[in-house]
């Protein structure tokens, strides 16, 4: 737990209030002071103060999201906002997202504090992912959450601030860890933009830091808890490969500060994990239990880990449109860049399941031939299905490119030579992938154009020759393979089935159109684990087991040596 005595916490606040209208530079914008608070009610807090530029009308607001990355009503972490001169009123707006600040308009300088807790009584759930976590022995929060802004510093995203940090009152021993430093306990950052500011994580206590260092450049690792399926010399082994073949494919060891941070998560059956790349980090929650394998892990790494540059160095013209690319690239370039490199012994069999496994996924998808103009910010977010399709048709559409390039160049060029051309342009004039730009950019390295290809099957969204590709190339593959089809829809609120196929297993084993679902065990994608529900019907609990399972013609590689040989070409 947090111990502070109430007497010096309150003089040191003083001292800290006159200091900073003393020393601080008129050019800091922005002064952070976080130290640890525990009230009589004995919850742990966060307390932050700010000092900045008053806005010279007279009226300053503070602006904080309570709506961001799917979490609503985050001001409900926000206590005892105030600021901390006389004559001054403030107002909070929470359903705003702002603070408002009444002044005197010669008041140059504001101290403003607030306090920051977490509002929910869980501990390590998934449900805490994007949310501030604030316990005795640690906190795990997002930069957007937990520092406010001045609205007239910050109205721009791409706004340069000049902000310094200081965390005071932790103990000696107590991990202070982010995107932009390793228990620093006074941190500078000078002109950055409010979009890298706000897009960091920060985490402190209990946390175990790693550091490493990849051809000169810091890598840090900063893990908590006792973790089942691994253990971290694993997790560093892992992330040091990852890191320098990745940096290695793109010529690019710019980077001279990373960071990963590691939060273990509660689930008592299946495995999840969740990666959000972010400025200089990336971090991670992933389910601690038998479920969760090392292989898993080895995936979510080098899939967040390639956002740094498809994604982020070559951005999309426009988000939703362009997630074909920035999602399913990624995806391709994570198993491609596995298998080459054969991160932790996984090799080109592990590339052909992956694959394998996407073809089922787009296949068994009940929106796989829908046109790339149905993926929009709502459909993708709301979706589950909508949310993973880019994922699937954008991997197996690189890999037909890469096929293609390959094949046309007689082995000179590959889908490698294209990306590195989109980096370099990104990086020299700020090109960003457009569709007419993919495909005269794709063109170079090709006998033909593609324009056809790529309105077929992104923009129409139609099945890809894939079975015509393999027998092409010589490659031993099964015609047709097994599916995940779950068999019924759900409303929108996922609670009510809609329509039942009664092809489908989950017919045959007596889901019924206006069941009510219950309880609910269901691996999306698994031919090998059974659905469980519990269906509610006439005031009646009815369970429900089956195999969500059906035969299609869709291809599938085989793990053969000829297969292996060929990709290792």
């Amino acid at each position: 737990m947090f111990k502070t005595n109430y007497f010096l916490c309150t003089l040191l606040l003083c001292l800290l209030v006159f200091g900073s209208s003393c020393t601080t530079s008129e050019s800091k914008q922005i002064v952070y002071t976080i130290r640890p608070v525990t009230q009589t009610d004995m919850v742990p807090r966060l307390a932050v103060t700010m000092t900045f530029a008053a806005n010279a009308a007279g009226v300053t607001k503070v602006l904080f999201d309570d709506a961001a990355w799917g979490q609503e009503n985050l001001f409900d972490c926000i206590g005892g906002a105030k600021t901390l001169e006389a004559g001054t009123e403030t107002l909070v707006e929470k359903d705003s997202g702002w603070v408002k600040i009444t002044h005197s308009k010669e008041l140059r300088r504001l101290t403003f504090r607030y306090e920051l807790q977490q509002e929910n009584s869980g501990l390590d759930s998934r449900a805490e992912n994007y949310r501030p976590v604030v316990q005795p022995d640690h906190f795990h929060i997002f930069a957007h959450n937990f520092f406010m802004i001045p609205e007239h510093l910050g109205k721009d995203g791409d706004a340069l601030l000049d902000i310094e940090m200081q965390w005071v009152g932790f103990p000696e021993d107590y991990t202070i860890h982010n995107s932009f430093g390793s228990n620093e306990r006074t941190q500078h950052l000078s002109a950055i933009p409010l979009q890298d500011f706000h897009s960091a994580i920060f985490v402190g206590g209990d946390f175990r830091v790693h550091h490493r260092t990849v051809k000169g450049n810091d890598v840090y690792l900063a893990s908590r808890g006792d973790w089942v399926p691994f253990n971290d010399s694993t997790v560093v082994e892992i992330l040091d490969k990852t890191l320098e073949v990745q940096r290695d494919f793109w010529n690019d060891h710019s980077q001279q500060y990373f960071t990963v941070t590691m939060r273990p998560i509660v689930q008592e059956r299946g495995s999840s994990f969740q990666g959000t790349g972010l400025t200089n980090s990336f971090a991670t929650s992933i389910s601690n239990n038998d479920y969760t394998d090392v292989e898993q892990l080895v995936y979510l790494f080098n899939h967040e880990l390639q956002h740094n540059w498809i994604g982020k160095a070559i951005e999309n013209d426009n988000e939703e449109e362009q997630y074909w690319f920035s999602e399913g690239f990624t995806e391709y370039y994570t198993i491609k860049n596995i298998a080459q490199n054969r991160i932790h012994g996984l090799g080109w069999d592990y590339y052909m399941e992956q694959l394998n496994e996407n073809i089922r996924n787009l296949y068994s998808s009940p929106v796989k031939e829908a046109p790339n103009s149905d993926i929009t910010y709502d459909t993708f977010w709301s979706s589950r299905e909508y949310g993973k399709l880019p994922y699937y048709r954008g991997m197996l559409f690189a890999f037909c490119l890469d096929e293609m390039i390959q094949s046309d160049s007689e082995g000179t060029y590959s889908l490698d030579d294209v990306m590195r051309t989109f980096l370099k342009a990104s990086t020299e004039s700020g090109q960003k992938i457009t569709h007419p730009y993919f495909i005269e950019n794709v063109n170079r390295f090709l006998n033909g154009d593609i324009t056809n290809f790529f309105e077929e099957h992104i923009e129409k969204g139609t099945w890809l020759p894939l079975t015509q590709m393999f027998g092409d190339r010589d490659l031993e593959y099964d015609p047709t393979c097994e599916v995940f089809e779950i068999g019924f829809k759900l409303d929108s609120e996922q609670r009510v089935v809609v329509s039942v196929d009664e092809t489908a297993a989950a017919y045959k084993a007596g889901v019924r159109e206006g069941d009510l679902v219950g309880s609910r065990s269901i691996y999306y994608g698994s031919t090998t684990m059974p659905v469980e529900l519990t269906l509610h019907r006439n005031g009646v609990a009815i369970p429900i087991r089956y195999l969500a399972v059906k035969e299609v013609p869709a291809p599938q590689l085989k793990i053969s040596d000829k297969n292996k040989n060929y990709f290792t070409r």
